[in-house]
Formats: C-alpha cells, sequence, structure tokens
C-alpha cells in the first residue's frame, strides 16, 4: 500500500501493478472493498495528477480498477499537453442577489414587486400546540 509512482515513470505497469496486489490479497483471502483499492490506486499517483483526483472525489464515481486505469490514462494525456482544469473560487463573502434588485420590464413598462413580506407572529392564542395538546403558547 506503500508504492507511489515517481514523476516520469510509466503509470500503466504502476497502475497494473496496483491492480495485481488487490487481487493476490483477494486470492489469499483478504478482499479489499472497491472503495479502499481504488483510493489505494490514486494514493499511489504523484501530486501532478492532483486535479484529477479531486475531481474524481468531487463527483463521487464509483468506477472499477479497470474503468480507472483508462480514466488515469486519459488524464495523463490532459497533463502531458498541459490542459490543466482549475476549479476557481472567489474570495468574497457576499452574494449578490441581482434577481432582486432588478426591475424587469414587460413590453415598456415597469413592473414591479406586488409580494410584500410581512413578520410571522407565530401561532394564533387559540389554537392547540401539536406537542402538548395545551392551547395558548
Amino acid at each position: 500500500m506503500d508504492c507511489k509512482l515517481k514523476e516520469g515513470d510509466p503509470l500503466s505497469p504502476h497502475v497494473i501493478k496496483m491492480i495485481g496486489y488487490v487481487q493476490a490479497l483477494e486470492r489469499l483471502g483478504f478482499p479489499l472493498l472497491d472503495e479502499l483499492a481504488t483510493y489505494a490506486v490514486l494514493g499511489s499517483l504523484p501530486t501532478s495528477y492532483g486535479t484529477f483526483i479531486l475531481n474524481y472525489h468531487m463527483h463521487s464515481m464509483d468506477k472499477k480498477l479497470t474503468e480507472l486505469h483508462g480514466m488515469i490514462k486519459e488524464a495523463k494525456q490532459d497533463i502531458k499537453k498541459g490542459t490543466h482544469q482549475v476549479l476557481m473560487v472567489q474570495n468574497t463573502a457576499k452574494f449578490k442577489k441581482s434577481w432582486s434588485k432588478k426591475k424587469t420590464k414587460a413590453k415598456g413598462k415597469e413592473a414591479t414587486p406586488t409580494i410584500v413580506a410581512t413578520p410571522n407572529s407565530g401561532p394564533n392564542t387559540g389554537t392547540v400546540c401539536f406537542h402538548c395538546k395545551e392551547t395558548g403558547h
């Protein structure tokens, strides 16, 4: 489980070796769960595959090891080309609600919202409590 692929080493023999280790454990009577086997393969990849691993975890993919091998080979081609997919997050804490501040125009006329928010004052004093079956609280 401590195998690591070095940068620049061939990918396919390493992944096939890792799959062989998982199958050998299964033959010996110690089968690994598919999820643990996947984490072992992904954990053995170098840091250049970090974006692939992040996307794999974000999308909660449940793939067999052979399918994972194919996906890693495709990711290697993208890494060689230098096309990395980047997840960007803004550092602002405010969320703009532009839909609530804009006035919509319908056929040249300005439409104004007709919904008025009223504060919730709670239940009426004559209602029966669902929990304790008493009235007035």
